[in-house]
């Protein structure tokens, strides 16, 4: 009888030790989606007020809104806008920008640096778009790339889906390559999917002139700053 009750006990031990190797956890979040998917997302947030540095959920600013909203379908962005736009392709023809690209205008400054970001929502004719972005005045908002304060600052679009390059790909448009860093730069241009774990995302360090002018709050009718207290 004591013999059987140790068996017993080591075949129940042994059993649960097989079933915690076989345990797997599952992702809750999905790693791909489409633009439309994107844009859908987004839309969920519109009319959040803006917030200088704001991450999200109940407030925004320009990179935090992107930041957010990608991460929902797995892509890990940088937190700034000029961050943003060194960690993938650049898109220079208007013509090639597909739903749920990026966008990225110049700041307050025209210097042709990088200080305010969206998401192409909608193409129009002409190379023309609306976007989706946290506005300084208005917070989330859909805006035309036609409107005068835009037109005048915009840089050229990012490409970050894994559909929009297989699209791109199969219309035989030609994909620009990533902007070259300078030997010695520790810079980093890759953009990295949060479902490639094994690597890691290193952040691009802000200049000095980058802190200073990357998503400042601004009103687009004066061009002056916006200062909370």
């Amino acid at each position: 009888m004591h013999k059987k009750t140790v068996l017993l006990t080591l075949l129940a031990v042994l059993m649960v030790s097989c079933g915690v190797k076989k345990t797997t956890v599952t992702p809750s979040k999905k790693l791909t989606g489409t633009g439309q998917e994107v844009i859908n997302y987004g839309m969920r947030y519109l009319n959040k007020p803006y917030r200088f540095a704001g991450k999200g959920p109940h407030a925004f600013d320009c990179s935090g809104f992107t930041s957010f909203v990608f991460r929902e379908f797995g892509y890990r962005l940088s937190t700034s806008s000029a961050g943003q736009d060194r960690q993938m392709p650049s898109i220079r023809q208007r013509e090639h920008l597909q739903v749920g690209d990026l966008v990225f205008f110049e700041g307050r400054a025209r210097n042709g640096r990088v200080g305010h970001v969206g998401i192409v929502k909608e193409l129009l004719p002409g190379g023309e778009f609306r976007f989706l972005h946290a506005s300084t005045t208005s917070g989330v908002i859909v805006s035309l790339s036609t409107e005068p304060y835009y037109a005048s600052r915009y840089l050229r679009g990012g490409r970050i889906l894994q559909e929009n390059n297989a699209l791109a790909i199969a219309e035989k448009v030609p994909r620009e390559k990533p902007k070259q860093v300078k030997k010695g730069d520790t810079r980093r241009n890759a953009f990295t999917s949060a479902k490639a774990k094994e690597q890691v995302l290193i952040e691009a360090p802000k200049t000095k002139s980058e802190k200073e002018t990357a998503d400042i709050p601004q009103n687009p009718e004066t061009k002056e700053l916006i200062v909370h207290s």
